[in-house]
């Protein structure tokens, strides 16, 4: 048994565990040209990022979208018009909004923020709270209703560490 495992050892030392002392060969095949994404953050083009899925409104938003009124879907998919809350993302929602502008041209208002602070966990974290100016823009004709496609959110109160920007918002028309 012993000479077994001497032999063995003995095998693996001068194999080298399949290694091998040959250089690489210089013939290493060449890297395909090709197109392969931006090089920095915010280069190239983007694709479309997926529709909301988008919940039946309730008959006032309805009658109001079928007026010529401007809507914005949710993260969610809540459809709304000058909403008191909106989900922004999967970890951020404004709440207690006051629309200070509501036309076809664009959308702005103020509220405050709930962003999950994930500490320890996202799971097992607490939510961070900060005023917050969310602004809707480029209409966009879905069937026979409009609905926002952009929305970008500034921090009104961030410490400054935490810079203004918000946190980036995925709503979007539902088309």
């Amino acid at each position: 048994m012993r000479r077994a495992a001497a032999v063995l050892a003995l095998a693996l030392a001068l194999g080298g565990c399949g290694a091998s002392d040959e250089k690489e060969s210089a013939g290493a095949p060449p890297v395909p040209k090709g197109d392969w994404g931006p090089n920095e953050p915010g280069e190239g083009k983007r694709k479309r990022p997926v529709a909301p899925p988008r919940k039946a409104p309730a008959a006032a938003i309805a009658s109001l979208l079928e007026g010529g009124t401007v809507g914005v879907v949710g993260v969610e998919g809540a459809v709304g018009v000058r909403p008191s809350s909106l989900d922004v993302s999967a970890d951020a929602v404004l709440e207690d909004l006051d629309w200070e502008r509501w036309d076809d041209r664009g959308a702005e208002g103020t509220g405050t923020l709930k962003v999950r602070d994930c500490d320890p966990t996202c799971a097992s974290g607490g939510r961070d709270f900060y005023l917050a100016t969310i602004r809707l823009s480029q209409p966009r004709l879905c069937g026979r209703a409009t609905y926002f496609d952009a929305a970008r959110v500034e921090l009104d109160d961030a410490p400054a560490s935490a810079g203004r920007a918000g946190p980036t918002s995925y709503v979007r028309a539902p088309c």
